[in-house]
């Protein structure tokens, strides 16, 4: 019988930790170490938040979710660069930065396989993520091909690290080629918010400017001109949220001459700038 294994790194725990837990009941838990994600990552020796590895080990012990904790630490006993546990295990890891890092140095060259899952704890903000009226009268699309590119675009959002609004954005030419696809992120990495904070604490719906993200429109268009070498002018962009005020004007001298959205959102102007720059407005509804 197989058995399910979970490797992570829980600077502090959480609810969706535990939720996570009771996914995989009877599962191993291994968690990396502060100082191994330090050295993964060296930016998170600056989270002052970040507990004492072996006091996050007896937590989790509390919780009974998991048979058994360990933690990882290169050069100890069976965990010389590498695991003990047969290749056959089941292995699950947390969709983030570190959890990639880890599996590159060392599940890769062990030869296990891997799943990836997606588990980001974030804030219930029904105020801010209520969806509000954009435009009374947009052009409404229901083409099938419309609302693959607009899931492609939910599946891309869901990877968003993001405490408060998750969103994709594709970034499409007239022909249907996909040029670039990203999500809202942070920069240098994911874990800014956790060691620094987010002024989006203070934000209620519709304030403009409370955000620390890079918006996933924004991606879109830098990595389009400097990795593709690609100017958008002419191109569409499908977007699960309609875009803020700051995006919208990036939309325009990108040169997008059509605008797909999904969701509404209490963004002030953005709709009037969008209009005025010429660029259509078109909402993708999806099947319920």
């Amino acid at each position: 019988m197989l058995r399910t294994n979970l490797i992570a790194y829980i600077p502090t725990l959480n609810r969706r930790h535990l939720e996570w837990f009771k996914r995989h009941p009877e599962s191993d838990l291994f968690l990396i170490s502060q100082a191994e994600a330090e050295e993964l990552l060296p930016r998170l020796g600056r989270n002052m938040a970040a507990l004492p590895t072996e006091m996050v080990a007896r937590m989790v012990s509390l919780s009974e979710w998991v048979r058994c904790v360990r933690i990882f630490v290169p050069g100890m006993e069976n965990h010389n660069r590498t695991f003990t546990l047969p290749v056959s295990d089941r292995l699950f890891l947390p969709d983030e930065d570190v959890s990639h890092l880890f599996a590159e140095k060392y599940l890769v060259p062990a030869g296990y396989t891997f799943s990836f899952e997606i588990i980001w704890a974030r804030w219930d903000m029904t105020a801010v993520k209520r969806n509000q009226p954009v435009i009374p009268d947009v052009e409404i699309s229901h083409s099938q091909f419309d609302q693959e590119l607009m899931q492609r675009a939910v599946e891309i959002s869901n990877k968003s690290p993001d405490w408060w609004r998750t969103i994709g954005a594709l970034a499409v030419l007239w022909n249907g080629q996909v040029l670039s696809a990203f999500c809202n992120s942070h920069m240098p990495n994911e874990y800014e918010t956790y060691i620094f904070g987010d002024p989006g604490i203070n934000r209620d719906a519709g304030m403009l400017g409370k955000y620390t993200s890079m918006h996933a429109e924004e991606a879109v268009v830098a990595h389009s001109a400097r990795h593709l070498g690609l100017a958008l002018d002419g191109a569409h962009l499908y977007v699960t949220t309609f875009p803020c005020e700051r995006c919208a004007r990036l939309i325009i001298q990108a040169g997008v001459t059509k605008l797909f959205f999904r969701e509404g959102f209490s963004s002030l102007n953005a709709q009037d700038d969008l209009r005025g720059g010429g660029v259509k407005i078109i909402q993708v509804k999806t099947p319920e």
